[in-house]
């Protein structure tokens, strides 16, 4: 799979932006009423950031934790969009972006399982690798 600057970009920008939101949240005088928001953001920042090392990869399991991230980063954009703060409408929609990302990663992985390339990597591309001398140096 070729993968595309945009989708990493969305999901790396998901990921800082709800860190940041839940930082600023958790420094909040009534943070009683922002602690569902609160771990949802950080649940959503590292699916979103654990993706995009899957997707850039190039992994196998990009599909799988694509369709997990859609559902955390859809529960993610549904609390906060309970809030009426600019704050809140920014994560909401950079939430939404990542959604759709997510669903282009599908879409991507699904019409490359449909092509008549390879589903893995040939077992010859790691002949002569010594993991040992990787490990010690």
């Amino acid at each position: 799979m070729i993968w595309k600057k945009n989708i990493y970009d969305s999901l790396t920008s998901c990921a800082a932006l709800c860190d940041e939101f839940a930082t600023e949240c958790s420094r909040s005088e009534d943070i009683e009423n922002w602690y569902r928001s609160i771990f949802l953001s950080l649940d959503c920042a590292d699916m979103c950031r654990q993706l995009a090392m899957l997707y850039v990869r190039g992994s196998e399991n990009t599909r799988l934790l694509a369709k997990a991230c859609i559902e955390v980063c859809e529960k993610c954009a549904q609390e906060v969009s309970e809030f009426e703060t600019q704050r809140c409408k920014q994560v909401y929609a950079l939430c939404q972006q990542t959604i759709l990302s997510c669903v282009s990663i599908l879409d991507m992985t699904h019409q490359s399982d449909s092509s008549n390339s390879p589903a893995v990597t040939p077992a010859t591309l790691f002949y002569g690798i010594d993991l040992r001398e990787t490990l010690y140096n």
